[in-house]
């Protein structure tokens, strides 16, 4: 049996079992590896399909509150209904039946919860690293990070035809061979979403921790401002800062601070105005201003 829990301890309060293989909805495969990561609502872990020994990465729903619940649908349904090279490969998902919350640690003696629930999955492409791992451990040069920051703003563009991200973040962005790539749909807000199927409440705090846009911070106080397309233009400016200064976008930024292409600086400080309405209003916009300042 494999054991899936939430949060970073080493000695998690409640965690599941599950077999070592799973089935997706189309009757493929997966036998289930190593950990990669995990937040508070769920856990990615390596994944293999068994018919063909490809490698995969299988996102666990672990909790499983109404509306995480359905949160999670929706992000399945957005991921598979998107296609860019930037933008994380959707591969299958499914759900496995009859599975028992346990509490106490997963080496120890566990107490099972009285009722038996429903574990639904995403199965996506498997990354090498995230963007955090990458800028960490190494220099990214110009040729490199431009050419990603294009494809990045251009996938971008893309997944704002169907809803806002709200979610950006180094951590976020997957280096897929020799592509970052955008993940993580599981804060996306869908265009098409009904006011009486909104699961946010207005007092909830929405985004990356420090990498949030001056909307989503201004929530967190009690304004009412509206995290809007706009509001992912500014927290992927602030990736990209951080590849290019190897710093956060923090305080009164000037020309001095920038250490990368002179033609990029102008694009990427325009989407980190504190005023929404002097950055580009969506990713087709930014991408267009990179791309305009990339051939200038």
């Amino acid at each position: 049996m494999a054991i899936l829990f939430a949060g970073r301890s080493a000695t998690p309060s409640e965690f599941v079992e599950v077999p070592d293989v799973v089935v997706a909805s189309n009757g493929r495969h997966y036998e289930i590896g190593d950990r990669i990561d995990a937040g508070g609502n769920g856990v990615v872990h390596q994944c293999t399909d068994v018919a063909d020994g490809g490698a995969y990465a299988i996102k666990f729903q672990l909790d499983l509150r109404n509306n995480r619940r359905l949160r999670f649908a929706r992000e399945q349904e957005l991921i598979s209904s998107l296609h860019h090279d930037h933008l994380i490969v959707y591969d299958n998902h499914g759900q496995i039946d009859g599975i028992k919350k346990r509490r106490g640690h997963a080496g120890g003696k566990g107490v099972t919860a009285p009722t038996d629930t429903t574990l639904p999955f995403i199965v996506m492409g498997l990354a090498n690293s995230n963007l955090t791992g990458l800028v960490k451990s190494n220099s990214v040069q110009p040729e490199v990070f431009t050419a990603q920051f294009r494809g990045l703003a251009h996938a971008l563009g893309e997944l704002h035809k169907k809803a806002v991200h709200r979610d950006i973040k180094p951590d976020n962005i997957l280096v897929i061979g020799d592509r970052w790539v955008l993940s993580d749909y599981g804060l996306c807000h869908p265009h098409d979403l009904d006011e009486a199927d909104r699961f946010t409440p207005d007092w909830e705090v929405v985004g990356p921790r420090y990498w949030m846009s001056p909307e989503a911070n201004n929530r967190s106080i009690g304004r009412s401002d509206v995290i809007s397309p706009a509001s992912d233009v500014f927290q992927l400016a602030s990736v990209f800062w951080f590849v290019v200064n190897r710093s956060h976008p923090t305080g009164i930024l000037t020309r001095s601070d920038w250490q990368g292409p002179d033609a990029l600086f102008d694009p990427i400080f325009e989407a980190l105005h504190h005023d929404i309405t002097l950055r580009p209003s969506d990713g087709t916009e930014f991408a267009a201003k990179i791309d305009a300042a990339i051939h200038s």
